[in-house]
């Protein structure tokens, strides 16, 4: 029996402990039943307007740059390949026109001097075959080329 007073004992404290708590239980809820929130947003205020200039800064970049691509794009000159291809090759075209052109200038004085033998030697046959034509003046050639001095 005095395991069955203990017992009863106990349950009586626990029982007690529970009507306490329950009584602080209620005592809050009355407390949060009163109890008037008032809502302060200012931190998240400040967070929003922060986060709305940088977006505004971020926005008004943006429009900066894309103005300067367009105007890049304005200003820039697009050429189609075809032009690019042509071109190249004409200037090649031209380059080959003005080294051949310089190097016949620089062959001049070798065709003159070769058109000048060839005269030469055409003149100097013409000439022989003149005086062994005519021995005549083949003789009076000969006189004029080797005077007889008058002593």
């Amino acid at each position: 029996m005095a395991k069955l007073e203990e017992i009863a004992e106990l349950l009586t404290e626990e029982i007690k402990e529970f009507e306490n708590s329950v009584s602080r239980m209620e005592e809050l809820q009355a407390f949060l039943m009163n109890y008037k929130i008032k809502p302060d947003t200012s931190d998240i205020d400040f967070i929003l307007r922060r986060y709305n200039d940088n977006q505004k800064r971020a926005i008004d970049d943006q429009h900066t740059l894309m103005a300067n691509v367009v105007s890049y794009i304005k200003k820039s000159i697009t050429i189609p390949k075809w032009a690019i291809k042509l071109f190249c090759g004409l200037f090649a075209c031209i380059i080959l026109v003005l080294g051949y052109s310089v190097y016949k200038v620089s062959r001049i004085s070798d065709i003159k001097q070769e058109a000048y033998g060839q005269g030469e030697e055409k003149a100097v046959g013409h000439f022989r075959a003149f005086l062994e034509a005519s021995p005549e003046a083949s003789e009076l050639y000969q006189e004029w080329r080797e005077p007889k001095s008058k002593k």
